[in-house]
């Protein structure tokens, strides 16, 4: 098996065309076609279908895709590891976020990174969890902030905790639940969320949990935050935002004061922890461990914004793990 035919396969899994799979590697269609081939024979199995509609891999060759997909990687990795034992300073870092991590020290973390590193090409996604976990398990991402209220997840990669971060119910104002205290009397309400309404792990779908509370009936999912607060702020819809929403003091979440208002609900809200989520240290690029170290130390640092908005009777609302 050699990493030509690899990055052969993934060039199929990726474009679905014999023509357009040859141009991305610079290679003719003869060529994909033998490399293919030998590597059908090597494993003994049919990797590849052809249609009217182009090519697809089988299940056989997903899965080795997949795995191809590691392996490449993990090549780059190499490589970057060794160009900056050279002195070259060029490297790639992917940063996969959940909606409820992207606040807090992440956005003064990567602009420290940034003044540090200019020369590391920095992509950060907002992801859901389990997509973010199939970007580690891939490969694709280097290092990932996922929230969740229920501990550490699979035990496939590393689950490093940072901070924890209070929830709220919230509605605009002069909403005619505004005044409810518990939970049951908001089932039959409009809400939002904006996670899919299947992720059990979502702070929606959490929060009933807790209760023992069917999901409501009518829920409206919406995949962005910025059209999420809109649509709180200028509809009937009950909504659930973390503290850095109503507590923060920058950042474009933090809202107008008069603009949502949040409900006196007296039953126990969840909180959400926020795990730095990686496969293993010795994995990780140069580019990769010092973004951590930025990560670990202002999470360390960091102060609950509810905290410090009511004052020294609070205490502080650091990370999970000290």
């Amino acid at each position: 098996m050699k990493l030509h035919q690899l990055r052969v396969l993934l060039a199929l899994a990726q474009h679905g065309s014999m023509h357009e799979a040859s141009r991305s590697l610079h290679i003719s269609q003869p060529a994909l076609s033998k490399a293919i081939a030998e590597l059908e024979r090597e494993l003994g199995v049919t990797l590849m279908s052809r249609s009217v509609r182009g090519v697809s891999l089988t299940n056989y060759g997903r899965a080795l895709a997949k795995r191809a997909s590691v392996v490449e990687q993990e090549l780059r990795h190499a490589q970057e590891d060794i160009e900056a034992m050279r002195g070259h300073a060029e490297a790639q870092l992917n940063i996969g976020f959940s909606a409820v991590a992207s606040s807090g020290p992440l956005p003064a973390s990567i602009a420290a990174f940034r003044a540090r590193f200019p020369g590391v090409a920095l992509h950060a996604y907002e992801m859901r969890p389990q997509q973010i976990l199939e970007g580690l398990r891939e490969g694709r991402l280097d290092l990932a902030l996922i929230s969740t209220n229920s501990g550490p997840g699979t035990g496939a990669f590393q689950w490093e905790p940072l901070f924890s971060v209070g929830m709220l119910l919230a509605a605009r104002p002069g909403h005619p639940l505004a005044r409810a205290t518990r939970l049951r009397d908001l089932l039959d309400a409009d809400w939002l969320t904006l996670d899919p309404l299947d992720d059990p792990g979502s702070p929606l779908a959490s929060l009933m949990r807790l209760h023992r509370l069917d999901m409501p009936r009518r829920v409206v999912q919406s995949a962005s935050n910025l059209l999420g607060l809109q649509l709180a702020t200028c509809t009937d819809l009950i909504s659930m935002w973390s503290d850095f929403v109503f507590y923060g003091t920058d950042g474009p979440l933090v809202l107008n004061r008069d603009a949502l208002h949040t409900l006196p609900i007296r039953d126990e809200l969840p909180d959400f922890h926020v795990f730095m989520v990686y496969r293993s240290t010795d994995l990780m690029t140069q580019a990769c461990t010092e973004f951590s170290k930025e990560i670990r130390h202002r999470s360390r640092t960091m102060v609950s914004p509810r905290a410090a908005a009511t004052g020294p009777s609070r205490s502080r609302r650091a990370a999970g793990a000290k």
